[in-house]
């Protein structure tokens, strides 16, 4: 989700050794070619074939990507980029926000067929990505759960939730009803996230994205700032490890490439537990150049300790994809942010797609036909999900 990002740079390794976990080098970037070896040893082979294949054009065609619109189910944003380029991204973007959500007498609740329209995409060919915008552990599962929200630090406190990560002595804190109400919404998605595995689809899983908010403060309650002496990045840490252990090994979910979008060193929670590592950009000072961003890659790309695939994963303005090659910023793809309420074809700030706010007709048609730029009708028949 768009919000101002201001980078802050500090070692991984500080946090990871308060938190007793595995370090990493985060100052340098190894220049060996990287392994296309998922961190889940039990991966699917549908899982190693996708990741294989990225590793392959990482670095030589970028894959275009799209969010849907969760909150308004009648909106198809992948028809809206097919519409005003012919063409139709090769990868779109899905969110479990909602999940667990049951609206009001009248007013049903939106999003809550994400898996289903994953499911669809991926059997035309597309790859599929999710994110989730966790709404209040403590309130989903309950009769308050349409109040549940995500935010932290929002100026109308009626958006925010006040909970925080159960840390104990280094570690999360397993007795704590915090802790149960966790596991409770972990829980819940791997149920979402088995109906993919049983479908056969490949969920490049994005969780807990932009976790360090703006100088090192989320805005969403996985990193709000802490009053317990914790760490915000510690608790983050131990958290993403936790939820990872939790869905590959209680759950069995096997078809998981692990992408981790913290938007800091600090908060990274080490190769073993990650495959791509992505950062979300909103650059209000393109002004439509289309820069490739080359600095924010490069940074990205020195985080972890082996070598691991950079991927774009919100953006507003599109990299030219001729500057991403020339300047050496190649991010394996990019996701352009969903629509607002203005509709099909207006330009505002908060379509992110449709209009020319950001992208004009030109530029999107420039980038969806550009030879080194990965659409649907160019994906290999092999990631295909079984019909």
């Amino acid at each position: 989700m768009k919000h101002t990002l201001r980078l802050t740079r500090i070692l991984t390794t500080t946090v990871l050794l308060a938190a007793g976990l595995p370090t990493v080098a985060a100052s340098t970037a190894s220049t060996t070619p990287p392994a296309a070896v998922l961190s889940d040893p039990q991966a699917t082979a549908r899982a190693k074939t996708l990741y294989a294949w990225l590793h392959d054009i990482w670095g030589k065609q970028v894959i275009a990507g799209q969010q849907d619109l969760t909150w308004d189910d009648s909106v198809d944003m992948a028809a809206r980029v097919h519409a005003d380029t012919g063409k139709y991204p090769a990868l779109m973007g899905y969110d479990f926000m909602n999940t667990g959500q049951t609206g009001q007498a009248g007013k049903p609740a939106q999003g809550l067929h994400q898996v289903d329209e994953a499911i669809a995409f991926a059997r035309r060919g597309g790859l599929v990505t999710f994110c989730w915008h966790w709404r209040d552990p403590a309130l989903l599962g309950t009769p308050d759960a349409k109040r549940a929200n995500f935010y932290a630090r929002e100026p109308d406190a009626g958006k925010n939730t006040a909970f925080t990560i159960p840390v104990a002595g280094g570690k999360l804190d397993t007795a704590s009803p915090a802790f149960r109400q966790l596991d409770a919404g972990i829980d819940l998605i791997a149920g979402e996230l088995k109906r993919l595995q049983d479908a056969g689809v490949t969920v490049l899983w994005r969780p807990l994205h932009e976790a360090s908010g703006s100088k090192g403060d989320g805005w969403f309650w996985w990193g709000r700032t802490r009053s317990d002496g914790v760490p915000q990045s510690q608790a983050y840490i131990l958290l993403w490890r936790h939820m990872y252990e939790r869905l590959v090994k209680v759950h069995g979910l096997h078809n998981l490439v692990w992408v981790w979008n913290g938007q800091d060193e600090a908060w990274y929670p080490g190769d073993d537990v990650v495959d791509i590592v992505g950062w979300d950009i909103y650059d209000d000072g393109d002004n439509k150049t289309y820069k490739s961003q080359v600095a924010t890659y490069r940074r990205l790309q020195a985080i972890p300790g082996r070598p691991k695939p950079v991927a774009l994963s919100e953006t507003s303005y599109i990299p030219d994809p001729d500057k991403m090659l020339a300047d050496g910023a190649p991010w394996l793809w990019f996701t352009v942010w969903n629509d607002a309420r203005a509709g099909a074809g207006v330009s505002a700030k908060d379509n992110f797609w449709s209009g020319d706010h950001y992208n004009t007709a030109r530029h999107k048609n420039k980038v969806y036909h550009h030879p080194n730029v990965i659409t649907l009708d160019k994906l290999p028949a092999f990631l295909k999900a079984p019909q």
